[in-house]
């Protein structure tokens, strides 16, 4: 009975963490460049039996038995969103693979958010100030010329090379972590490679848009919280099953 307690416990948390990354890609919806949470679970634990034992070892020399458990981890979902014009020179979507370099308070992140504008210093930026980074660093642009961003990346100044918008690609995109509306992070160990010119398919005057399926995640939420509730049940039952059983047990042995 304790242990099936412990199992609706976990199965609770599961679920929590499931709402809790639903709600989150529901809220970014109409984020440009959002790359929607999957829930992933998976066993962990458990003793595998030690080399040279196995079902014809005697008992005293096999190891204790300790069951595996489940857990639940996030993974990016790295398919592209919707593409759409916008006219504005400034938004710029990538169409194949890579993220934007930017450059952070805390340090270096990256976005598909192409949603770029021109600050009073003239440099490219997010909409949240962070540098827009070129292969020369950030991307600074010079007041009444006029600029356009080919294909390959490069930012063209009164159609003469200045710089080259800095596109990377990760070893295993899926293992990325979110930093908060577009922006996401590496995680140690997760190795990338800057895009080489011919690697890269951008276009200006237009925007990825969230790659999140509103009325999927929708569904998914109602029945992530249908499952915690069916748990919470079972939870409390078990719960009202061991209170009778400590309290009236003693009673009929006596």
């Amino acid at each position: 009975m304790i242990k099936s307690l412990g199992t609706a416990e976990k199965a609770m948390q599961l679920q929590q963490n499931r709402i809790d990354a639903l709600a989150n890609n529901l809220a970014n919806v109409n984020t440009a460049g959002f790359k929607q949470i999957l829930n992933r679970v998976a066993e962990v634990g458990g003793n595998p039996p030690a080399q040279g034992e196995g079902d014809e070892a005697p008992a005293g020399l096999r190891r204790p038995s300790v069951e595996p458990t489940l857990t639940m981890y996030h993974a990016l979902d790295d398919r592209p969103g919707t593409v759409r014009p916008t006219g504005r020179d400034t938004d710029v979507a990538v169409m194949g693979e890579g993220y934007f370099e930017v450059s952070t308070p805390g340090g270096t992140a990256f976005t598909r958010h192409g949603s770029f504008m021109l600050d009073a210093e003239q440099r490219l930026t997010t909409p949240d100030g962070h540098d827009v980074m070129g292969e020369k660093g950030p991307i600074r642009l010079e007041e009444g010329s006029t600029f356009s961003i080919a294909n390959d990346g490069a930012v063209m100044i009164d159609g003469k090379l200045h710089d080259r918008l800095k596109l990377v690609a990760f070893d295993d995109s899926s293992r990325l972590e979110h930093l908060g509306g577009s922006l996401v992070k590496p995680p140690a160990g997760l190795g990338y490679r800057t895009l080489e010119a011919a690697e890269v398919v951008v276009a200006q005057g237009h925007l990825e848009g969230s790659n999140v399926n509103p009325v999927d995640t929708l569904i998914a939420m109602i029945a992530a919280q249908r499952a915690f509730e069916v748990q919470s049940k079972v939870l409390t039952t078990e719960d009202q099953m061991l209170e009778k059983s400590v309290n009236e047990l003693p009673r009929i042995k006596g």
